[in-house]
This record gives C-alpha cells, sequence and structure tokens, in this order.
C-alpha cells in the first residue's frame, strides 16, 4: 500500500524491480554489509520541534454515545438481509444518535477560546479540531508540548492534570496529535531500502489495462461512467492540477473546471516539508479519475508531512462531513502494529488508538461510503519494530505484524496481483534468460527466483538487489481484530498454504516445501487487482530531467481504480453501494460469483502465503479478482 510515506510500508508507488526494466548492467552493486546493515536498522525521523508562537492543531474526541448499537447498525445498514439495509445517515444523523449534543461542543468551543484557541467542531459531535499558539495549548495543559506525554487522564500530558472543568473533562475519550512533537515519537527512515519506479517501461500500461481485464469497460456500454458521484482521495501530499488534467485528457476523461477539487485539513505539522507534487498523490488522482472518467474528484490533504493519526482522522472526517464522496481510497499507510505499540509504550501515541480506527471507519460505513484501502507492497513479510538504541530502530521482517488502517474490520483492504508477462533478462545485449509469468496469479516477486537459481553468483555481485525483490502484495492475518462477522464460514477464511520464500536474512528461499494450518483474526486482503509494477501503469508527472512518464504500480494504484469503479456502478443507481465486504464475501460463496479466486499453489504467492484449492479465499489476494459487470448485477 501505501506509504509509510517513503518509509517503512512501501506503500507509495511501490518499489519496482529496477533490474526487470533496466538491466542487470544498471543494478548497483553495494558492499554487502551496508546492504544487510541497511535491512535491519534504521536512522529516526522525529518531529519538528514546536515553539511558543508556532500554530499548531491537536484533536479532542469526545465519548461517542451507544457504541454497541453504532457498530451493529454500521452492519445492517449494509447488509441485504437486515430491515435497515441502505438506511444510511448524514453526519449530522450520526450525531444524533451517537455523538454529544450541541450544548456540550459548544461549552468546550467557550471554555478553549478563553485560551485564544480556535475549535472547529465536525459534524459527528466527536471530534473537535483544536487551533492556535502553541504557548496557549501549553497554558491549557500545564506542559511544554515538546515533552507531552499521555497519561491516565486523557487530558493529562504533564506532571499536572489540567484545570478543566470536570463538566467538561468527563466527556473526553482521547486526545490525538498533543504529543506528536515529543521526540519520543518517530518514523522510522527506510527510504534507502527500495529502488524507486523505472522510467523504462517494459509495456505501456494505461487505464484501460484495468478496464478492459476487469470487465469494466462494459459497465461504459451500458452508460454508467461515474457521472454524478464523487472520488475522495485521502493524502498526506499534493498535486499539480496540469499533471492530473494532461493525463485525464491522454485517457479521454473528463477534464471540465473544477472536476478536481483539492481540500486542505485541519492537522499538525509532524514535520516542515510538505510535497506539493507527490508521485502518489498524483497518480492515485490520476486514476481514480481515469476509471470514473465523468465523476467529480476531491483530493483530501492533511498536510502534515508524514502520516499522523490526527490527520488520517481529520481527513476522512472532513470527508463525511461534507459527504459528497461515495467512495474514498487511501494509499498511505501508518506503519506496522509494532511501531504504534513502541509509541505507546513510549507514551506518545494514544493507547486507543485501535478503538479510533474502528469508529472513524464504522462512522463511513453508516454513511454509506465505500472506503478502499491499499493492503501494501511488502508481501507477507512486514516491517518490524524490535527496539530503539539512540538513533537507530531495529527491524526484521515477520508475517505477524500488520498494518492497523489497511487491516481494519471496517474497511475493504485491497491487494495485488500480476498480470501474464515475459521478461528477458540482458546484460550488455547479452540475454541471460528469460522471465515467464504464464498466468495472473498473486503478487510476489518470487516468480524471479528460478532466474537467480541459474545464477547464483548475482546476489553476491550486487546485494543491493536484495533491497528491491522483496515485494509483493501483503496480505496475511491481522491479530489487531478480532475475525469479523462477514468472514466467518467463508472457506479459506482462518485456514491457510503457506510456502516461505525468504529467509530471515531477506534472501530467495529456492523450492521450499508447501505447508497449511490456521490462524485467526481479520484476515486481509479482502479483493485484488493488477498491481505489480512489473505489469503495472503509466502515470504523468512533469520532471526536469527524462520522460514526464513513469512506470508505476503497488497496491496504491489497485485501490483508487476500486474506488472508481464504486462511483461507476454507484451511477447506475439510485442508491450507493456502501461498505463492500458484507456483500461480497456473501457473493463469493455463492454458484453465479463475480469472483475468481485465485487459489494455485504454486507460482502464485505473496512470498509466503499461497492460493488455497477448492476455496473462496486467501491470505495472498483475498477473494480474488472481480468482474465489475456482473458484480453490478448482483450487489444490492
Amino acid at each position: 500500500m501505501k506509504k509509510w510515506p517513503h518509509f517503512l510500508e512501501i506503500t507509495l508507488l511501490t518499489a519496482s524491480v529496477l533490474f526487470l526494466a533496466e538491466g542487470l548492467s544498471q543494478v548497483r552493486a553495494s558492499k554487502i554489509g551496508d546492504v544487510y546493515g541497511s535491512m535491519t536498522s534504521a536512522s529516526l525521523i522525529r518531529a519538528s520541534k514546536v515553539s511558543p508562537n508556532s500554530q499548531t492543531t491537536f484533536d479532542i474526541l469526545l465519548k461517542p454515545r451507544n457504541q454497541a448499537d453504532m457498530y451493529q447498525e454500521a452492519l445492517d445498514v449494509n447488509s441485504p438481509t437486515s430491515s435497515s439495509f441502505k438506511q444510511y445517515l448524514t453526519a449530522s444523523g450520526f450525531r444524533e444518535k451517537y455523538g454529544q449534543p450541541t450544548s456540550v461542543t459548544k461549552d468546550w468551543q467557550k471554555y478553549l477560546k478563553k485560551y485564544h484557541l480556535q475549535t472547529s467542531v465536525y459534524d459527528n459531535g466527536i471530534t473537535l479540531a483544536v487551533s492556535g499558539k502553541v504557548k496557549n495549548m501549553n497554558k491549557l495543559f500545564q506542559v511544554d508540548l515538546n515533552k507531552a506525554t499521555y497519561h491516565q487522564d486523557p487530558l493529562q500530558f504533564g506532571k499536572k492534570k489540567p484545570a478543566v472543568p470536570a463538566r467538561l473533562s468527563k466527556t473526553v475519550w482521547t486526545v490525538l496529535g498533543a504529543a506528536d512533537h515529543n521526540r519520543n515519537y518517530f518514523f522510522p527512515n527506510t527510504q534507502d531500502h527500495f529502488a524507486q519506479s523505472s522510467n523504462a517501461a517494459t509495456t505501456k500500461g494505461y487505464t484501460s489495462r484495468f478496464t478492459d481485464h476487469y470487465q469494466v469497460n462494459k459497465l461504459y456500454d451500458q452508460g454508467m461512467s461515474g457521472q454524478g458521484q464523487t472520488v475522495g482521495i485521502i493524502a498526506f501530499a499534493g498535486v499539480k492540477r496540469s499533471n492530473i488534467n494532461h493525463f485525464w485528457k491522454h485517457e479521454n476523461a473528463g477534464t471540465w473546471k473544477n472536476r478536481l477539487v483539492i481540500k486542505s485539513v485541519k492537522t499538525d505539522h509532524f514535520v516542515p516539508a510538505y510535497n506539493r507534487d507527490d508521485d502518489e498523490a498524483t497518480m492515485d488522482t490520476e486514476y481514480s479519475g481515469s476509471v470514473a472518467k465523468n465523476a467529480n474528484i476531491r483530493l483530501y490533504v492533511a498536510k502534515s508531512g508524514l502520516p499522523t493519526l490526527a490527520g488520517l482522522v481529520n481527513a476522512y472526517t472532513t470527508a463525511y462531513d461534507e459527504n459528497k464522496a461515495s467512495a474514498l481510497s487511501t494509499s498511505w499507510g501508518m506503519g506496522p502494529a509494532s511501531l504504534f505499540d513502541t509509541l505507546v509504550k513510549r507514551k506518545v501515541m494514544t493507547p486507543d488508538y485501535l478503538k479510533v480506527f474502528n469508529f472513524v471507519f464504522a462512522q463511513g460505513a453508516l454513511q454509506g461510503i465505500s472506503n478502499f484501502i491499499a493492503s501494501g507492497d511488502m508481501g507477507a513479510y512486514k516491517y518490524r519494530i524490535n527496539g530503539v538504541y539512540k538513533n537507530r530502530v531495529l527491524l526484521d521482517r515477520s508475517v505477524q505484524d500488520a498494518d492497523p488502517i489497511s487491516t481494519n474490520p471496517w474497511v475493504t483492504s485491497v491487494g495485488g496481483t500480476t498480470l501474464p508477462f515475459k521478461q528477458p533478462m540482458k546484460t550488455r545485449n547479452i540475454t541471460l534468460g528469460t522471465i515467464t509469468n504464464e498466468k495472473e496469479r498473486a503478487w510476489g516477486s518470487d516468480y524471479m527466483w528460478s532466474f537467480f537459481q541459474q545464477f547464483p553468483d548475482y546476489f553476491a555481485a550486487a546485494p543491493s538487489v536484495l533491497t528491491q525483490v522483496a515485494v509483493g502484495s501483503t496480505g496475511g492475518f491481522s491479530h489487531l481484530y478480532k475475525t469479523p462477522q462477514y468472514q466467518k464460514n467463508v472457506p479459506g477464511v482462518n485456514t491457510f498454504y503457506a510456502r516461505p520464500a525468504l529467509s530471515q536474512l531477506g534472501q530467495p528461499i529456492y523450492d521450499a516445501a508447501l505447508t497449511q494450518g490456521t490462524d485467526y483474526g481479520r484476515n486481509y486482503p479482502d479483493i485484488a487487482a493488477n498491481a505489480d509494477p512489473t505489469t503495472g501503469y503509466q502515470v504523468y508527472q512533469v520532471k526536469k530531467k527524462g520522460s514526464s512518464w513513469k512506470k508505476s504500480g503497488g497496491t496504491s494504484v489497485a485501490s483508487p481504480q476500486l474506488a472508481g469503479v464504486a462511483a461507476i456502478i454507484n451511477s447506475g443507481r439510485q442508491q450507493r453501494m456502501g461498505f463492500w465486504n458484507p456483500q461480497i464475501y456473501q457473493l463469493a460463496t455463492q454458484k453465479q460469483t463475480p469472483f475468481t479466486p485465485l487459489n494455485d499453489t504454486d507460482n502464485n504467492s505473496n512470498l509466503y502465503y499461497t492460493g488455497q484449492p477448492n476455496t473462496d479465499y486467501n491470505q495472498a489476494s483475498g477473494l480474488g479478482i472481480v468482474n465489475f459487470n456482473q458484480l453490478a448485477s448482483v450487489y444490492k
């Protein structure tokens, strides 16, 4: 997926396998020790320090009312067997049932104004975005924000409890962002681990690679192209409109005035750097708008420099308040659970972060919004935080870690596949061999293993390749959440077939034995589509040097295209599709299903999990690939 932006997760324009496109002679060798050092540790990216007169933002989340009822209703409005099916709420309707009354939020606004702080109240009656000078926030919390830490009292961030009236403090659930500028808050900087997408494309893939292959073109033939709908993109960086319009024009998509609206959302500035012309945001915006070629596109941008919890919450809540986007997508990740757990232990992250994610995404489900999130591009082996020593973080890779966003049970997690291809491997115009993929399969770079077996000295000559080839569609089991109700009793859920493709030192394992077993929790991804950069897509972004067309891929291009499909299907009906998962898992078990599971156990893995024969689900590619024309006809 997504971004741990350029950092741990490569969910950005995922690491493409550089030498596949540019030839072996272009792979830059490095010392073996340096390579392994970069794979096992990283420097820390720390938040920028704030001065008393700095402007920043934090969130106060108030206690929701009737939470158990809220989660049940979020399922019911998206389940065809429920009497409340499709009875979606607006944000203000959500507040009436589950938020705090206006008397409480007005009381908070009045109180915070005494500290010269401005408070924006979101329509859900839960989220308060508080903005102002740091010195006034310091006075409110009786703390220096650069040293703020979480305590048992959700409003306490220093040695003393703030003198907030009891009538207000008892309404508080948690606070987001108040400790973001403590030096104990960090991101691992692993941006040097991965190759960037190559300018030299083996083939030129554009929108039609997706729309033709997955039968979206048949929806176009029926006059459905997203008209009257809006797709929302959640991002932590900006785009240039000229790039977007050039691409849309190239793809025969709409370019009318104000088709693209860029909405800045309230957030703190974790680091001052903010990319106004970002690769990831550009790709997401271009492809969501070229698939849904007559839909409006809204880019919700949190300018925090890195994805923060407060920034993500405010971006989604802003979209919910507007309630214009019937489908949302994000390609940004927050990092693995091991990072969150480390930050909680350091008292700079709210211990309620999982509950916050559940709440935010369940609100979208209640409003009938289809939420898609890229599953990730690390294959089954995600990076895990093993410890921090001075300015370094110790890393390894494990199938046991998971991103709390892409695995949340209230979103549709989008995995990746590889399309059939044949690629000669050359160096100095000498063909060494050919890598061939004969079928659509789960995206995993193990299709190159036979080539490496032919040239066993390859890694010794070019060890940096080790950091470039260990990529694929992230999927497996998230132990952060229970198995959701919609996944229960679906063949393949909580069982698995696996063939380990990487050693603990990140080297390929050849001819590994197939194993099988059981596990628990949220199984992910839910569905998959072409994401491998080797069979990927062209993105347009003007560069000072070289071509403005660049080959890209990753689950972060699959997710916005799924959001585009949701807008297309919505344009042909009077009601929103809503949260997909309750229906698609039912449809997957029927005889006339729109899903084709990728169940082979050979040449079909995300570097660990393979397909599962005679099942409807596997952790390498979820329910599989989708015939969207058929999905539109059977989805209620």
